[in-house]
């Protein structure tokens, strides 16, 4: 295995030879490379497969830590408001590469496999790690390979895309994706109300409007919620809220109370004191650290 995962660094070091994250010629898949570690911040995950070649990244989510490595590789079914770390190890670069989760390409497969609805006596979480293969990593370097070639970026690339979604999918936690899939009804509805946060966030949502669309009562919608998000609706609400006037301050230059109103806020105080809590940093300084166009 370690021979095949210097293998695979190869070839992402071929595609990396600076700081970055990049988008591929094959749809769903970007590679980054990161050559100073970070301290935790906070971001937001979207559905996605991470694998890790040499380096490793941890990931806070409410009092979970996971860590993805050259041993094992990260997914999650639902966008996630999370704090995640770098970690360079003796001044090698972080190497690693990003599958966007595609529940159509997915369903297909299912579909053609013949796969039945997952029976689940309660959620699961949307946030795993598990055991790198040496399979999924026979795989991992068949799709990396075909870079360097328009043709087999174009031609074999999404089907050695498709055969890891197959490993992943046959492998340990392979049921929290059929989930995803096979909708699930708790886990549909919720995704949904995720995706309404995400649309609505700037509006006013209240948790128990939100449990009537989900169909569930407030403590039922809170008990799931916090299952597939690890985190409570109203935190939830809040982290994406803050994350989008991130965004507002950084790269349009927004001023802080700007920002606030147009993500929801009605108090500069509290989204102040809130948003130095989850960046470390005031609305002002980081406007004034950010860079100028």
């Amino acid at each position: 295995m370690a021979n095949k995962i210097d293998i695979m660094k190869a070839l992402l070091l071929e595609q990396l030879p600076a700081e970055g994250s990049f988008e591929t010629k094959i749809k769903g898949l970007s590679l980054f490379r990161r050559d100073t570690p970070f301290e935790p911040e906070a971001a937001i995950y979207s559905p996605k497969i991470i694998m890790v070649a040499q380096g490793k990244k941890n990931v806070y989510l409410g009092d979970k830590i996971y860590t993805y490595d050259a041993e094992n590789f990260f997914a999650l079914t639902v966008p996630l408001p999370v704090i995640c770390e770098a970690v360079i190890e003796e001044g090698k670069p972080l190497l690693g590469l990003s599958l966007q989760m595609e529940p159509q390409i997915i369903g297909e497969m299912l579909y053609e496999m013949d796969s039945r609805p997952v029976s689940q006596t309660q959620m699961s979480n949307s946030i795993y790690q598990e055991k790198m293969s040496d399979s999924i990593l026979d795989s991992v370097i068949r799709l990396l390979g075909t870079l360097n070639s328009r043709n087999a970026a174009k031609i074999l690339g999404p089907l050695y895309l498709k055969e890891i979604f197959f490993k992943v999918l046959e492998g340990e936690h392979g049921d929290v994706l059929k989930e995803l899939v096979h909708n699930n009804r708790t886990l549909y509805q919720i995704s949904r109300v995720i995706s309404r946060i995400h649309e609505d966030f700037f509006r006013t949502l209240e948790v128990r409007t939100l449990a009537e669309e989900a169909g569930m009562s407030v403590s039922s919608f809170h008990s799931n919620f916090k299952s597939v998000t690890s985190t409570s609706p109203l935190q939830y609400i809040k982290n994406i809220r803050l994350h989008k006037a991130k965004e507002l301050i950084q790269q349009e230059g927004e001023k802080a109370y700007e920002a606030a109103m147009r993500v929801g806020y009605e108090s500069s105080s509290q989204f102040n004191r809130e948003y130095k809590r989850l960046f470390g940093i005031t609305p002002a300084k980081d406007r004034a650290a950010s860079p100028e166009d």
